[in-house]
């Protein structure tokens, strides 16, 4: 198996793992509460809040051969910068009186996932997009479907749910996006092996924020 092979087979598995976690199973077994659903788009909140720093924050690291992703990470960290906006709006369209997110610490399991963001756009730029990659390809595959059943399963509105609606209908086009970009430019082995390791532990530490958020 190639590099980049392994690559594809690593970013696969953790896209379809990504239902093996307490929030999914609580909502396949009916059983999912409005307050599992608020305490998961606060737990969510830094990671849309801090991702697209971590975006600019890798392009920033860069090497010259790789303008491509440079360029990239640069344009997806705008156009992300205000999805936390939709997180903000669900919440308060749910009927959530807590304190402002933007005013709280981040929880244990997203801190955890945002410092391996940053971690990784410093040490191995390139890799940022193969976390990336997994976050885009989940929101493909999984975002409408459980999208639309939380709705369902809530009785809420469309409006109720803009983040995960409206990230399921974007990310289908942004995993093309972002995999075309890795292959132009031209991983190494080593920098192979960076983007399966990215993707491998982003995929589990994002899985873990939906275990966590999940109320007891």
């Amino acid at each position: 198996m190639t590099p980049r092979e392994t690559f594809l087979e690593v970013m696969e598995a953790a896209v379809a793992a990504f239902p093996d976690n307490r929030l999914c199973r609580k909502l396949d077994a009916g059983a999912l509460t409005l307050a599992d659903y608020q305490s998961l788009l606060r737990m969510l909140f830094h990671q849309t809040f801090e991702g697209p720093s971590t975006f600019a924050l890798a392009a920033a690291h860069c090497a010259p051969r790789h303008q491509q992703a440079r360029d990239y990470l640069i344009a997806h960290a705008e156009e992300e910068k205000s999805h936390w906006q939709w997180v903000i709006n669900d919440l308060r369209a749910t009927g959530d009186h807590g304190p402002d997110p933007r005013t709280q610490f981040a929880e244990p399991a997203c801190a955890a996932y945002v410092a391996f963001n940053v971690y990784t756009a410093i040490r191995q730029p390139l890799a940022r997009l193969g976390i990336a990659a997994v976050l885009e390809g989940i929101g493909a595959v999984h975002g409408t479907n459980y999208g639309q059943r939380l709705v369902t399963s809530l009785r809420l509105d469309r409006a109720h749910a803009s983040f995960f609606l409206s990230h399921g209908a974007l990310d289908v086009g942004h995993v093309q996006d972002v995999m075309a970009v890795i292959e132009a430019s031209e991983p190494t082995a080593a920098e192979w092996a960076w983007l399966a390791h990215a993707a491998r532990v982003g995929g589990l530490m994002y899985r873990r924020m939906y275990d966590e958020a999940a109320v007891p």
